[in-house]
């Protein structure tokens, strides 16, 4: 194998990895990946592949925000608003992530999100609700930038792993060739994630049940009311 043509290739997988810099004006800052089907019994599915006209109508739209929510309720019934939660989970697609007897963890699709909301609200008297959303949209064009490069860089180094002649020349681009696939998983694993966070929401419910007042308090608020009718008569 000639050593110029060796030292080329080796250049190219090495530029390809390299250039990992991101603008918003790259045709591969206009992807994004599909969000995730939810089956009919509450569970997440895998995401569907969609051509990349379809993934850059979407990434179009608006930003990418992986969207949260807490809620504090107290209620009549914790058994029954429970129930309830879990209903509201699966009827909107979502499914219940875990629980306990008045705590709730639930996934719901984003597009979903505040219809769920005012139901759950609708629920009991609200104590305490918080909102946070995480904006992810350069952190998710970055990594689509990276794969393109790491893929290219794997590309190259497979090219000249078929070229390489030496003992020494296979081990060297098997070597780069190992680190490369491995931080192509990593990225991919990534940007999964928040593939998965951008198209479920996550609601927090946690149940408390109203305190109801007993004989004693019951005799003290009438007694009240009727010394305040004889005052004030």
């Amino acid at each position: 194998m000639r050593a110029g043509t060796w030292i080329g290739l080796m250049a190219v997988a090495l530029l390809s990895s390299g250039c990992a810099s991101v603008g918003t004006s790259s045709p591969t800052a206009k992807r994004m990946r599909p969000a995730a089907s939810v089956a009919p019994d509450g569970s997440a599915s895998g995401f569907a592949d969609v051509p990349d006209a379809e993934r850059a109508d979407s990434a179009m739209s608006g930003r990418m925000v992986i969207r949260n929510a807490g809620l504090s309720l107290a209620v009549d019934d914790i058994d029954a608003a429970g129930d309830a939660v879990v209903a509201l989970a699966a009827s909107s697609g979502g499914f219940v992530l875990s629980s306990s007897r008045t705590s709730y963890t639930i996934k719901v699709p984003s597009t979903g999100f505040e219809p769920v909301l005012e139901e759950l609200t609708a629920l009991g008297e609200v104590t305490r609700k918080s909102l946070s959303g995480e904006d992810v949209t350069s952190e998710y064009l970055d990594l689509e930038v990276r794969l393109k490069n790491a893929h290219a860089a794997r590309d190259a180094y497979e090219a000249l792993l078929k070229r390489a002649t030496s003992v020494e020349e296979i081990l060297k681009v098997e070597q780069a060739l190992n680190a490369t696939q491995e931080r192509i998983e990593l990225l991919e694993g990534r940007r999964k994630y928040l593939d998965e966070n951008l198209a479920l929401s996550t609601i927090r419910v946690s149940l408390r049940e109203r305190k109801r007042p007993g004989p004693l308090k019951m005799l003290f608020d009438g007694t009240r009311w009727l010394v305040m009718k004889l005052i004030w008569l």
